[in-house]
Parts: structure tokens; sequence; C-alpha cells
């Protein structure tokens, strides 16, 4: 009987808690990518200390500290195309296309745009290609 009354009170008791889910929460963790977002990390392949950033495709945002001039990696969620900006030191600012559905593993390889972004937006303004 006690056995009995240990199962029901068990089986109750699964069946009020119900099923858990633990997500983990680990450093580097990627960002949930949105549909419409365009997602950017420090490393290559989509890697990176405090994850990746995303821009959500309104007007011009400055990307974080850890991205700025190190875009290892992005990829685009979007089938709008964004734009990558820097601004050098010399002045004005240059642009880089990112079209709809863009990937790249390792953006920096061969002095790529991911050495210079300070940026990114969805237009391209007074910008040249750069």
């Amino acid at each position: 009987m006690r056995l009995r009354t240990a199962l029901s009170v068990a089986a109750a008791a699964a069946f009020v808690i119900g099923p858990t889910t633990i997500a983990p929460a680990q450093a580097g963790q990627q960002p949930a990518l949105i549909r419409g977002e365009v997602c950017f990390w420090p490393e290559p392949n989509m890697m990176g200390p405090g994850g990746g950033w995303c821009y959500s495709g309104t007007g011009y945002t400055d990307v974080p500290a850890r991205i700025h001039d190190h875009a290892g990696s992005f990829e685009s969620r979007s089938d709008d195309t964004v734009y990558a900006i820097d601004h050098p030191r010399w002045g004005g600012c240059t642009y880089r296309t990112i079209p709809g559905r863009a990937y790249d593993m390792d953006w920096r390889a061969d002095d790529d745009f991911g050495n210079k972004i300070d940026g990114v937006s969805d237009s391209k303004g007074d910008c040249q290609p750069g």
C-alpha cells in the first residue's frame, strides 16, 4: 500500500510540475537569429567572446566594441540588403554591401571589411564603396 501511495504522489508531482527545459547559458553563445536580422561575430565561424550581435535593419547603428574593426563572420537572415559602414580616420565613410541571405565565415581574411566595420545601416547614405 505504501508503495502504491508513493508512486501516486510521484506521478501527481510530475504531472503538476511538468517537463523542465534548461537552456544552456554558455559564454560566447550564438544569438538567436531572427528572420530579418543580420548578425556579426568577433571571430570566424560565427564564434567569439561575448557571442554575436544582430542588426535589425532600421537606420544606422554602431556595432558593439567587441565587433568594431573586428567582425570575423556574419550571417544575413534578411531578404533586404544592408551596408557595413566604416568611418576612416581621414574622414568620410565607406560601405560594403551585404546582400540579403549572404554570409561569410571568415570576413577578415584577405583584409576584408570585417577589419574596418564601425556600424551597419539600411542605406549607404553619402558613403563611397570600400
